[in-house]
Order: C-alpha cells, then sequence, then structure tokens
C-alpha cells in the first residue's frame, strides 16, 4: 500500500459510540505559527528555535515564524500553509485566547474549516512578559507548544448557532450616560426600558450650575435631552424604581422592576398649589443642603417627569394637598407595583456619587464654612436659598479668604482610593475661576498635589484661572481646623514647590471630594452577576478593547460607574455601550459557539451535582429524566465537571482526553528538556 493509499485510509472517520462521545477525525495534521510579536516575544524567547521544535512534534506537517501573525500578511501566510499542506489544524503561538483566538480561527473558518479546530498558545503573557531568562522562556515557551498541539491533534469541530433575541433593552440609571445610551438605542429602533431610582432623571448633570471649559448652563445643555428621552415612543420611563431580580441570559434576560408609589397620578399638571399648602418643610437633598423643600414636591423647577412627589416619611397627613389639587392626582391610596421585562441586552448607567469627606477627620467637614464642590454648585445656583451669591453657610457673610482643597477622598491610600478621579482638577478649577469672578477682592486659594488637565481646551482654561489672581499652592493640607477662638478657618499645607509652611485662615473651605461607586451598587452587581473592580465600579471586560463590556455577556457599562469620568467622556461612552448593546439587537440573533458541557446519560448517575453547582442555572433536570444542559445558557465554565463523581459530564474541546493529552505532552517536553541540560 502506498503512502498516499495509507493516509486516504486514515482520514476515514468513524461514528462515535454514542451521541456525547465525539467521531473520530481524519488523522490530524497539525500547523504552528509562531510570533515575534516584534520584540514582545521574540526579544525574551528564540522563536526560531521553538519553531524548529516544533517542526518534531507528533502530527506537526508544517511550523514556522513570523513578525507579526496577526497582521494581514500574517494571516495570509497562514491560510497558504493549510492550501498548500493540507492542514486541518492550527496552532498559533502569540498572545492571549481572549485578543486572538477570533482572529486566527475566522482565518481558517473562511477556507471551510471548522474555527474551532484553531488552538491559541499564549507566549506573550506566559512566557516573554514574565521573565528575562531567554533560556528558560525559550524553554517553557516549547512546552506550552507542545501541550497546544497535542490538544489540537484531538480537538472536535463544534458548531456555531443562530438564536433568536428579544429586541428591547433595558438602561438601568437615568443620568446623562443612562439618557445617552437611552436616546441613542431608541433612534435605532429599539424600545427601551429606563430604570430609575430617584423622583427624576437627569442624575447630577442637572445639579451643575456650570460646565467646563466652556462654562455653559448643564441645564440648557442636557434639556433637550431630558425632554427628548421623555417624549419618545420607544422608551419607557420608571422614575422610584429598582432593579429586584435578573434571570436569563444575553438575548433574553427576565428582569423583574419594583417601583415605588409616587402617591401623584401621571395626570398632575405641575401647577405647585400642593406644595404651597404644604405645612412641612425640610432639606431638599437635591440641593446638597442649600435648599428647601415640602413634603409634596418637585425636586428642582425643570424636574421630569414633570410630576410632584409625596414623601411619606415627612407627611403629616394634613389632607391639604389632596383638597387643593385641581385634577385630583393626590392619591394616598397608591402601592409599590412589581413589573417583569423580558430584554435582549441591559446598560448599567448608575453613575457616581461624591467621596463624603467626614472619615477624613483632620478636615473637620460636616462644619457648615466646610463644603464639597457639589454644594458649591448648588450654592451658585440661582434657584436655591443664597440665589446663586457666594457667602458662608455659617452666617451669610461674604468670604474674604476660600481655599479650594485638591484630592479628597482621591490619590489618598490611607482612605483606599488610590486612583485619581481625574475631573476634580477643572471642577475645582472652574469653581475657584467663578468665585474671582464673583468676588474679585476675595483671595482665592487652590491646594493640588498636581493640575492634571488632560484635554482640549482644559490646559488653556487652567491658564485663564491662573491669570485671574489665584494662588495656586502645590500640597495638599494636613489639618483643617474651625479656630474655636474665632470664625476662622486654619488650612495648615506646605508649598512643596518652595518649601514653605503655610497657615491660611479662611473664611470658606470647597473640598474636591473624589468620585466614587454609588451606595446600593453592590446589591445590584450581585444581581446582574457582575464583577467589580477593587474601588467598587463596575469591572470592564477589557480596560483597551472592551471598555463598555462588562463581564457578563450581554450587560453593557456607560459612563461613570465603569470610572470617573467627566461630562464629555461619560456621553461618549454611553454611546459606545449604546452602539454595543444594540448590534446584536439590530442583527436580530445571537452567533452562540456550542463548545457547552455534554452529559453522556449512559455514565449519569442523576446525583444532581452539576445541577447544584452551575453557577448560572444552565442544568435543569425533569421528573425522571437524566439532567439537561441549556446551550444557550451555558457559558462553559466547566464548573460542573469536577462536581461529576463518574466523569458524565465534560465540556466539548475540554474533555479529560483532551486536557490529559495536553499535560502529558507538557510534562514529556518538561522532561526531555531536563534531561538535555543533563
Amino acid at each position: 500500500m502506498s503512502k498516499s493509499e495509507k493516509k486516504g485510509k486514515q482520514r476515514k472517520t468513524r461514528k462515535a459510540k454514542n451521541k456525547d462521545e465525539p467521531a473520530e477525525q481524519e488523522r490530524p495534521r497539525v500547523g504552528v505559527f509562531v510570533c515575534h510579536c516584534g520584540e514582545n516575544i521574540a526579544g525574551v524567547v528564540d522563536v526560531k528555535d521553538v519553531a524548529e521544535f516544533a517542526s518534531h512534534l507528533p502530527n506537526v506537517e508544517y511550523s514556522t515564524d513570523y513578525l507579526f501573525m496577526c497582521s494581514k500578511q500574517g494571516i495570509e501566510l497562514i491560510q497558504k500553509a493549510v492550501k498548500e499542506h493540507g492542514l486541518n489544524r492550527t496552532v498559533v503561538a502569540s498572545c492571549s485566547y481572549e485578543q486572538h483566538w477570533p482572529t486566527f480561527a475566522k482565518a481558517i473558518s473562511d477556507l471551510g474549516l471548522n474555527p474551532h479546530m484553531h488552538t491559541q498558545v499564549n507566549i506573550r503573557e506566559w512566557c516573554s512578559w514574565v521573565t528575562d531568562d531567554k533560556k528558560a522562556a525559550t524553554e517553557k515557551a516549547k512546552r506550552m507548544v507542545a501541550a497546544g498541539v497535542a490538544r489540537a491533534s484531538k480537538k472536535e469541530p463544534v458548531a456555531t448557532r443562530k438564536i433568536p433575541i428579544t429586541k428591547r433593552t433595558m438602561v438601568v440609571g437615568g443620568g446623562v450616560a443612562g439618557l445617552r445610551a437611552a436616546m441613542d438605542l431608541a433612534e435605532l429602533g429599539i424600545p427601551v426600558v429606563l430604570v430609575e431610582k430617584e423622583t427624576s432623571i437627569g442624575g447630577h448633570m442637572t445639579m451643575l450650575n456650570k460646565t467646563f471649559p466652556t462654562n455653559e448652563c448643564p441645564m440648557c445643555t442636557v434639556s433637550p435631552l431630558l425632554n427628548g428621552v421623555m417624549s419618545h415612543p420607544d422608551i419607557e420611563v420608571l422614575t422610584l424604581s429598582e432593579v429586584t431580580n435578573v434571570e436569563g441570559t444575553m438575548g433574553h434576560f427576565v428582569v423583574e422592576v419594583t417601583t415605588k408609589p409616587r402617591y401623584v397620578h401621571d395626570n398632575c399638571t405641575s401647577c405647585g398649589r400642593c406644595a404651597d399648602v404644604c405645612p412641612v418643610e425640610v432639606e431638599n437633598e437635591w440641593d446638597h443642603g442649600f435648599g428647601m423643600r415640602k413634603a409634596i414636591y418637585k425636586p428642582f423647577p425643570q424636574a421630569l417627569p414633570s410630576v410632584f412627589t409625596l414623601d411619606t416619611k415627612h407627611c403629616i397627613d394634613c389632607g391639604s394637598c389632596v383638597i387643593v389639587c385641581p385634577v385630583d392626582a393626590v392619591d394616598f391610596s397608591m402601592t409599590k407595583e412589581e413589573r417583569t421585562f423580558e430584554v435582549g441586552t441591559i446598560v448599567v448607567a448608575t453613575g457616581y456619587e461624591e467621596y463624603d469627606p467626614t472619615e477624613i477627620t483632620a478636615y473637620h467637614y460636616g462644619h457648615p464654612d466646610i463644603i464639597t464642590q457639589l454644594q458649591m454648585e448648588r450654592m451658585l445656583a440661582p434657584t436655591t436659598l443664597t440665589k446663586g451669591k457666594i457667602v458662608r453657610p455659617s452666617n451669610g457673610e461674604v468670604p474674604k479668604t476660600v481655599v479650594v482643597v485638591q484630592c479628597v477622598g482621591s490619590r489618598n491610600d490611607q482612605v483606599g482610593n488610590e486612583y485619581c478621579t481625574g475631573v476634580c482638577c477643572m471642577f475645582g478649577i472652574k469653581n475657584a475661576g467663578i468665585i474671582k469672578d464673583h468676588l474679585p477682592d476675595t483671595e482665592v486659594y487652590f491646594c493640588y498635589i498636581d493640575i492634571r488637565t488632560p484635554g482640549l481646551y482644559y490646559e488653556e482654561y487652567y491658564k485663564r484661572a491662573q491669570k485671574k489672581g489665584i494662588r495656586f499652592i502645590r500640597g495638599r493640607p494636613s489639618t483643617i481646623t474651625p479656630d474655636p477662638t474665632g470664625d476662622k478657618i486654619r488650612v495648615e499645607v506646605e508649598d512643596t514647590l518652595t518649601h514653605m509652611p503655610m497657615c491660611i485662615e479662611a473664611d470658606l473651605v470647597v473640598l474636591s471630594a473624589g468620585m466614587v461607586a454609588p451606595r446600593g451598587f453592590g446589591k445590584l452587581s450581585a444581581k446582574l452577576e457582575l464583577l467589580r473592580a477593587k474601588e467598587g465600579f463596575a469591572k470592564e471586560y477589557h480596560v483597551k478593547m472592551g471598555p463598555v463590556r462588562s463581564s457578563r455577556d450581554g450587560v453593557y457599562l456607560a459612563g461613570a460607574i465603569q470610572g470617573p469620568k467627566d461630562i464629555t467622556q461619560t456621553v461618549a461612552h454611553a454611546g459606545g455601550a449604546a452602539s454595543a448593546a444594540a448590534q446584536p439587537l439590530v442583527q436580530g440573533f445571537l452567533e452562540k459557539r456550542m463548545d457547552t458541557a455534554v452529559i453522556d446519560e449512559e455514565l449519569c448517575i442523576s446525583c444532581l451535582g452539576c445541577v447544584t453547582t452551575c453557577p448560572v442555572g444552565a442544568i435543569s433536570v425533569a421528573e425522571g429524566e437524566k439532567p439537561k444542559v441549556n446551550d444557550v445558557a451555558c457559558k462553559s465554565c466547566g464548573a460542573c465537571v469536577p462536581a461529576c463523581p463518574v466523569g458524565a459530564i465534560q465540556i466539548r474541546n475540554f474533555r479529560d482526553s483532551q486536557l490529559n493529552a495536553e499535560v502529558s505532552a507538557l510534562l514529556s517536553v518538561a522532561a526531555e528538556l531536563e534531561g538535555g541540560d543533563e
């Protein structure tokens, strides 16, 4: 029998013993392609030596190296080798699986091969980036390539299914990020459910007096978006609402939303008569201590929905509001409402909170004349108690000396926030400049660690503030102490540029508090099964290539919930999140790779270990039947495999036989290399 005839005989396949066992494939013909990655890999790993070593491995028909395998030329090199050498499996030794498996899988798929016959071996993060020892890195790369080839030789083709998707999105959070995302989605013809926990939409942007670098009115900027969202036929706005449960997977989420009663119906005309007669007056939370409201109220004049809300916590049940309402909108019998929505994707845009400086005891936040930047914004607003005038909250007098303190609660290891908020410099410079504009004779000091103004027109904005006469001091105050014998506030700071200690007697201190993840986000992230960074913000899929994707498929991140951002960055980020969330909905289906769990019913003893272990509920069992795997829900995480006492459940292309071959090759080559050294 000739050599070619033998190969033809070897390529014949046999049927599997049962539907869960992979059929024997034609003889593996593996191509190995080792990437230089410029100097990222080749600077430490001898890639030519690795490629030469791979050429002698079992089942390897072709092996080579190239400067950039992921380039157009590199892809063409792989495709040419597949054609010329009859390769039915490829192994690329380069960067991470997440970054480059799709690239090379598509390259062989375009030639008619199953994309799952490609194996990615990461010799960058695991070899060249972890040592400067070239010999050790090269030997480890050889071991890993050998393991990859062994596993590739046992790989099985895996199908890809097209799964219909629910064409609707839920946006959680009604700040500027949520509004932008909702509008962008709706403009694509995708129905949107917008869920906001507060009484109105708009978020922090509606609390601001001016925005940098143009000092324009934020309400004038955001009002068209607010009104557009409220009036859009494809957007349903739910205020006073929270997500209480999330089930399902990307394409088919089932979300439960609980809406608290407003005690005022939507036919409210916002005439304000109810508030006029209400005898109760309390602090308006929206004004951060610089405004008052009634027990029945709208948080601010332009609030949307333009409907009053009854605060039952402070209401004394006098009934005056019911009597004077001309449209009988006030209704004390309203109760909470629970609704369920089916959506294909979810956008999380729950924003941020201002850091509470109370825990920095040396700054004595809580004193009436020591305030934060958001409080300063409300002081400057014309609709609050101060009517836009800059005064000392303690006595209403005009301050003669104001100190602005940067990096309060950020860039601070002691409070656990090492990150730079990135917005505070411009925020503080803006308000320091406005103070100087309003009160030219007032001394304004600006205490900072570093001035950070990355952005178009930001540096110019900073220079204009310097020209206004603001005194910039490079140093963070050690203590801020109200003088017990007078009405001044002593700010002790060292100017690190001149090495001069200073004690400034201030009338008003403004703290630029950092941006932190919102309280309560932990509960929401748990319901959505999202990973969080150590700082508390939602963890993105990839810091560079997937900043709007979350750790869970189908859930996307918009704005400051992914990390501190200014308004410009937030709007851009929200647009990206909307685009990512819309893509599968516009397409109309999901492409799901079926490298999922499979159960051998002949081995299964129905112990239900896999059912209880599965973190996404992808395995279920009907009475009198064996457990079944929902391929759509399965995340291929493998948690079920060790839970099975008889090995009845396996992951396609992560089967024990495939992993054993990989480990055996790894150990075998390691022994050979060690023996060679001896």
